[in-house]
């Protein structure tokens, strides 16, 4: 299956790390589980060969699951007894290596940083964020000495984990922090891809004002 579009980027990013493991896959679908986060992501061109691969594959074992289709992920959030979900749009960037903007210094965050992320970012679990660290994933962003936030890469490859401090917001410094993960996933020789979710209008006019682009289509994240 064709994982050229900005819907399958999720997919497409695990496979050429090597961490993604294809399971399963029929001429309109493909189910495949990365190593690193654990999740099952599953993209779809035909919903009833993408529904198949999941009946065969998908148990009360899977806790997290993407699906690239809304209509066949609301369907799988309900068949397969899921607790939770978030509908999103994906967004990408294709152009050159972006502006910064706003000038800041950055360092890695390491094992010393997670006290100050886990009590100030709440959206991932304490133990994720600790794996995000260990893998170099998270940047810290500093104006003239001072931390003004954070941001990072979830585990299958994402950008995210975006924080600015209450006192630093309205400066311009969420998109030079966007801007600078953006340049060094390029560097790497990737696509930056995110997800924001569908009714975060704020953060979907930040991500068109960086030159992403955005899915026509909303994505399905599910976990348990």
């Amino acid at each position: 299956m064709d994982l050229s579009g900005i819907d399958c980027l999720g997919l497409d990013r695990v496979l050429k790390r090597g961490s993604g493991k294809i399971i399963d896959e029929m001429d309109g679908a493909l189910l495949l589980r990365d190593e690193v986060s654990g999740a099952y992501m599953l993209a779809c061109g035909d919903a009833a060969e993408g529904m198949a691969l999941l009946d065969r594959h998908i148990s009360g074992e899977c806790g997290l699951l993407m699906v690239a289709d809304r209509a066949l992920g609301l369907a799988a959030y309900e068949k397969f007894g899921f607790s939770d979900r978030l509908e999103c749009y994906q967004v990408a960037y294709y152009g050159k290596t972006p502006s910064a903007g706003a000038e800041l210094q950055f360092r890695t965050a390491d094992e010393s940083d997670l006290p100050m992320l886990t009590e100030n970012y709440a959206l991932l679990s304490p133990e994720e964020l600790r794996a995000v660290v260990k893998r170099g994933s998270v940047l810290l962003g500093y104006d003239r000495g001072r931390l003004v936030g954070f941001i990072g890469e979830h585990l299958e490859g994402s950008m995210g984990i975006l924080y600015v401090f209450p006192e630093y917001r309205r400066r311009g410094f969420g998109a030079a922090l966007q801007a600078s993960l953006m340049a060094r996933t390029i560097k790497q020789g990737y696509i930056p891809f995110g997800q924001v979710e569908k009714t975060n209008t704020a953060s979907l006019l930040m991500q068109k004002k960086l030159g992403m682009t955005q899915s026509d289509r909303l994505i399905v994240w599910m976990w348990r």
